[in-house]
């Protein structure tokens, strides 16, 4: 069932990404970014509200002291994340963002090895090996089709990778530790912290400039459903992917999967050039797949 789950969550991220590439071209401006981001998060508050409900969980509905600790580090590092997402996806190939979440799944693995004793054995440490060949290959294409990321990008694309690693294993961190809650209840809260924290973010930063016109903003706000919608879904699947699968074995192929669709989307939807090194990176990012669950 965890590969099931994961493989939903995966589609759902990959459809996510699509229409957050979309979204980029009606955001002018960093409020842009705000408001957009600010109006999925209270779309997936409703979403995750309504499942609550369908679920019949509703009885769980007011956390614990433990279930709202967990939920505000995975909704605030969700913020993090989300806003320099869209702030990064206007400045660089799109590829080029899922190659630093690959490099965020470091942190979920060495923090589940580390609070949960999850075991991970040296075929699997040399599976995550070839996944970062595959990772320097893809950062080689991007370099070959696009200029060069400036230190300014290059900290924004760490952030967002490890903000995204702490978003997943707060995944892992709520299964273990309150294994009879309710994940819908878990994901409703984040979403509610992520909002809350990006509504502060964009009443601070406000400022009058020439954003994204009505017309806009009605066109956007489609995407920005679907977005939502698929975000959840996401979240909530890989939340109940945790509950079977390791680690070492989740994100992992959560993160590679995603690197290798979203490459092969760039190219076909996108129309970034598809090099000899991109489709190395692809190949040997499969093999890294295999080798970390099958050897």
């Amino acid at each position: 069932m965890g590969y099931l789950f994961l493989l939903v969550a995966l589609l759902a991220g990959v459809t996510k990404g699509y229409c957050g590439k979309r979204t980029s071209g009606y955001t002018n401006t960093f409020n842009d970014a705000l408001f957009a981001n600010s109006i999925r998060m209270g779309l997936c508050v409703i979403i995750g509200f309504i499942l609550v409900t369908v679920t019949g969980d509703l009885s769980s509905i007011v956390p614990n002291a433990k279930m709202l600790l967990i939920s505000a580090l995975s909704g605030v590092s969700m913020a993090i994340f989300v806003v320099t997402w869209l702030i990064l996806v206007k400045k660089s190939a799109y590829m080029l963002l899922d190659i630093f979440l690959m490099l965020g799944v470091l942190v979920p693995l060495i923090a589940g090895k580390i609070f949960f004793d999850e075991d991970i054995k040296t075929t699997q440490w040399i599976g995550i090996g070839v996944l970062f060949v595959a990772v320097l290959f893809m950062y080689s294409h991007n370099n070959s089709i696009k200029e060069k990321v400036s230190v300014l990008s290059l900290i924004l694309l760490i952030v967002c990778g490890v903000a995204n690693g702490v978003a997943d294993f707060s995944q892992k961190v709520f299964m273990k530790t309150l294994p009879n809650g309710s994940p819908a209840v878990f994901n409703l809260y984040t979403y509610v912290f992520a909002g809350i924290v990006l509504i502060i973010a964009f009443a601070f930063t406000y400022k009058k400039e020439n954003g994204a016109s009505k017309s806009d903003i009605k066109k956007m706000f489609w995407f920005i459903l679907v977005m939502a919608i698929c975000l959840f879904a996401n979240s909530y699947f890989k939340t109940l992917s945790a509950g079977y699968l390791s680690a070492i074995l989740l994100y992992p192929l959560n993160n590679g999967g995603a690197l290798i669709l979203s490459t092969v989307m760039s190219a076909t939807l996108f129309k970034e050039k598809l090099t000899v090194k991109a489709i190395l990176g692809i190949v040997i990012a499969f093999i890294g797949l295999l080798i970390i669950n099958l050897l």
